[in-house]
């Protein structure tokens, strides 16, 4: 007995945020890092992807790769950015943000959105624009993120870049939602003029 074809309607997202790894497993970060609500997830961050049905793609973990993958790396004790701004770490990093860079190519050019690029603030690795000093904060990017963002504007994506501040994180939310409200006007409009045309 055969199964009759049936047509099904594609409700399929056309829009994609890249994410820290640690965004959505915790438990990746540096030992003693995990201060705030969130043990596992950082919920208010998925939870605005989730609510807007965005497609979620988890960047590597650079630190926990480079030593040794989950198998050493889940347990190392956090270092500071001298540690990991050294040319190994950064051809490493250099050759994880090839790959990222690869997906996004490919999601574009099969019509999709890349909406953001979210860092994690205070990370070596993944800070968007901010690290530690002894006291406060410093503007400088991560290894890989700093990697990530010349790639993509030697390819001129305009992929906006924001970083979970999880020490303040209503800025960051307020920022992600306007971001992600604006690409969806932006897609309506596409959408209506395509209609029109």
């Amino acid at each position: 007995m055969s199964v009759p074809a049936t047509a099904f309607a594609d409700n399929r997202s056309n829009r994609f945020v890249l994410v820290p790894f640690c965004t959505l497993a915790q438990s990746f970060h540096a030992e003693g890092l995990v201060k705030y609500d969130w043990g596992g997830v950082i919920r208010p961050i998925i939870q605005i992807l989730l609510d807007r049905d965005i497609n979620i793609i988890q960047m590597p973990c650079m630190e926990t790769m480079y030593h040794g993958g989950t198998r050493t790396g889940l347990n190392r004790k956090p270092q500071g950015m001298k540690k990991y701004d050294v040319p190994e770490f950064r051809e490493f990093c250099d050759q994880q943000a090839r790959i990222v860079v690869e997906q996004i190519a490919g999601i574009v050019s099969n019509g999709y959105e890349v909406a953001a690029i979210l860092g994690m603030e205070y990370s070596p690795s993944c800070a968007a624009k901010i690290q530690y000093p002894p006291k406060k904060g410093f503007a400088n990017r991560g290894v890989f993120m700093r990697a990530l963002v010349n790639m993509l504007d030697d390819q001129d994506y305009g992929i906006p870049i924001l970083g979970i501040n999880r020490r303040g994180l209503k800025p960051t939310l307020a920022r992600l939602t306007a971001i992600l409200d604006e690409t969806e006007i932006a897609e309506l409009h596409l959408r209506l003029a395509r209609r029109t045309s």
